[in-house]
């Protein structure tokens, strides 16, 4: 079987750029042997590494597993579990976080194939999630408002606005994407010198207050999480004229019954907040 493409083409997209030092330590496409080469990304409580196998090593439940021998299954070839792995080892602890919050809900629950909203908002995140940052309290409010226009001003973005991709099947998507294509995201209000950071030092700090906030028990319905069409991000996508904004098919309007919320700690609870 052909090895497949690496590195790929799509890795030039802004999406991957705080990802693209990790990923330029591989000649090809990652197997299990460059994975357990790299150091483990974290350690369970028990100091147990966390590490990437092939699924059929693995008998327990998917989160399970993780949480009992710090094993994630992925498979060869994949470049969704590659992403995966990925993300594992530059937002460890919120991993670490979404895991155990699944473990939680699995335990309490009589059917643990029941999934409830708790969960079902930790998957779309940890899948499709994106993290949106900014020093200006009013772009974010723009984003709960859907208020595109002002949120996607290409003066803002990388200066008191950015964005990090946290969900793998976003990273998945980015090789062939089409117009339409959305996440949930997580507003984050971030002080002026963060923009000054390196990326590294970007990516540490959303780890560390995301997963304090997923282990808070703050997140709980996918409804918290607002909407993006995240190719609207300037430079995301390679038409972004008048008419590519004006496509309400994708640039959604705010629907009337929801109510524009202000996204400071002290009126909204689901902003979180970097000091």
């Amino acid at each position: 079987m052909p090895s497949l493409p690496w590195p790929h083409p799509a890795f030039s997209h802004p999406g991957f750029a705080p990802f693209r030092p990790f990923l330029s330590r591989f000649s090809l496409f990652p197997d299990h042997a460059d994975w357990a080469a790299c150091a483990a990304p974290c350690q369970l409580d028990s100091g147990i590494p966390v590490r990437f196998v092939a699924p059929e090593l693995i008998s327990d439940y998917y989160e399970t597993a993780i949480t009992r021998d710090g094993t994630v299954a992925t498979r060869a070839d994949n470049w969704h579990d590659a992403f995966n792995a990925l993300i594992w080892h530059h937002f460890p602890h919120s991993k670490l976080a979404f895991n155990a919050l699944h473990q939680r809900e699995i335990t309490r629950s009589s059917n643990p194939a029941q999934r409830g909203p708790v969960r079902d908002a930790a998957t779309l995140l940890d899948e499709c999630g994106l993290l949106i940052t900014s020093s200006d309290p009013a772009l974010l409010d723009a984003l709960a408002a859907h208020d595109w226009q002002a949120l996607f001003a290409a003066e803002h973005w990388s200066v008191r606005l950015g964005a990090c991709v946290i969900g793998h099947a976003t990273l998945e998507s980015l090789l062939n994407p089409f117009i339409g294509l959305t996440g949930k995201c997580v507003p984050v209000l971030v002080p002026p010198e963060y923009f000054n950071q390196d990326s590294q030092h970007q990516l540490a700090a959303l780890d560390r207050t995301l997963a304090t906030a997923i282990s808070a028990g703050w997140l709980q319905s996918p409804r918290q999480l607002p909407v993006l069409p995240w190719l609207g991000i300037p430079g995301w996508w390679p038409e972004q004229d008048a008419a590519f904004y004006a496509d309400t098919t994708h640039f959604c309007p705010q629907p009337p019954r929801q109510r524009h919320s202000h996204t400071t700690r002290a009126q909204n609870a689901l902003t979180l907040v970097i000091a």
